[in-house]
């Protein structure tokens, strides 16, 4: 049975996770924890390029199909009979491209990347994967967006948030073509891994370590300051899973008059984002316990439009609408959002969890405090007992009707 390092464990520093009084949860793995990132969908092709020894595997049959020790550079394409990439694959419609040394990478149209590269030619069209490890994907997600000048225990907090998401993702359907896209996570290759020396220090110092909740892993998020409260994720996202409450946090209550902001807009820019000719009327969908805005809903006069929050900020801008802790009133052509904090309000807040790192609490503290009734355990591959359970299977596109099942699980 997993044993599970409680958060209440307070008085323990970070760092003392890694020893060896953990009992990890990875008994007899075959394989560490990987996720999938859908790169290229609907494509004729690309440049696809092994700097290293590598093999390629057919994945319908595990068979091992080619091989280099010194890399390989050509265009890959499909055709009527399979795949070629340098040679042809003939009769084969999926091809696994997997590194057989350490320090072998892949370069996909001059991206790099670690991990496999798998290929599936559906109809004439290529999908692109990376299956890379979590330690890696961490480290690619976070590089551009984590800023170097945050406590060191601020920063070992996230990477176990992000590590805890990356878990739940890739659980959430194990048996999938893939977990993400590379747009929804903003992944962009393994190029600029270790120009963010405390990212990296972060998450090898907290490797493998993932929250759970209600004995699961769950999608985890951060805030750049709640305003004095958070909300769970289910709530702002509106997911049907099971995720911690939010919290009051003391620190960001003192400090938010300070962060008050205001944003006057044209109802005719509002308009625009939901493609209407005017807007004469906004209600807001709140969630009651923290009071964030998780939805809105537009009226032009004889029709409504709702949108969520998150894409109601990706339009009008985040340095805009700053917030999901807002009121809005509309007087003529003229709407006015006024509202506390930054961000979307859930998990981690930034700001407080900096407070609490400068008096010196450690990241299972921090972690504790906005992430109420969880436990840290130390996984370095997926529960056994959820991946027994999923079967992937892989059949060749010559079956018409199965090529056409398979081609509705690719363009989902």
């Amino acid at each position: 049975m997993k044993a599970k390092i409680l958060l209440l464990l307070l008085c323990l520093p970070l760092f003392a996770f890694s020893g060896e009084k953990i009992t990890s949860s990875d008994k007899n793995e075959e394989k560490p924890a990987t996720i999938k990132i859908l790169l290229e969908k609907g494509s004729d092709g690309i440049l696809l390029e092994a700097r290293g020894p590598y093999a390629v595997y057919n994945p319908e049959n595990g068979k091992k199909e080619s091989s280099g020790r010194w890399g390989k550079r050509f265009y890959l394409y499909p055709h009527e009979e399979g795949i070629k990439w340098g040679e042809n694959f003939l009769g084969i419609y999926q091809i696994q491209v997997v590194p057989t040394s350490p320090d072998t990478t892949f370069l996909v149209n001059g991206v790099q990347y670690r991990g496999a590269i798998e290929v599936y030619h559906i109809e004439n069209q290529l999908s692109i994967i990376n299956e890379v490890d979590v330690e890696t994907y961490v480290k690619t997600i976070l590089n551009e967006t984590i800023p170097t000048t945050l406590p060191a225990n601020v920063i070992d907090a996230i990477a176990i948030i992000a590590r805890t998401d990356a878990y739940y993702k890739a659980l959430l359907n194990y048996d999938a073509f893939w977990h993400v896209t590379k747009e929804e996570v903003g992944y962009h290759g393994n190029a600029l891994i270790l120009q963010n020396l405390a990212l990296d220090r972060a998450v090898d110092n907290t490797k493998h370590l993932v929250m759970t909740y209600e004995e699961q892993p769950f999608p985890g998020s951060w805030t750049e300051n709640c305003g004095g409260k958070t909300a769970s994720y289910s709530s702002i996202f509106r997911k049907n899973t099971s995720t911690p409450d939010g919290i009051e946090s003391q620190f960001a209550s003192k400090n938010r008059k300070d962060t008050r902001w205001s944003l006057t807009i044209d109802t005719q820019e509002l308009a625009k984002v939901v493609k209407t000719n005017r807007v004469t009327g906004m209600d807001l969908f709140v969630d009651h316990t923290s009071g964030k805005v998780y939805a809105t809903r537009l009226h032009d006069g004889s029709h409504t439009e709702d949108i969520n929050f998150a894409t109601l900020q990706e339009k009008l801008g985040k340095d805009k609408l700053k917030s999901n802790d807002f009121n809005v009133s509309i007087k003529g052509n003229i709407a006015l959002f006024e509202g506390y904090g930054q961000g979307n309000g859930v998990g981690l807040c930034l700001y407080s969890a900096s407070q609490m790192a400068e008096r010196g609490d450690e990241a299972p503290a921090i972690l504790s405090m906005f992430f109420p009734n969880t436990s840290i355990e130390k996984m370095r591959a997926y529960p056994k007992a959820i991946v027994s359970s999923k079967k992937r299977s892989f059949v060749s596109p010559k079956q018409k009707e199965v090529t056409k099942k398979k081609y509705r699980l690719l363009h989902r």
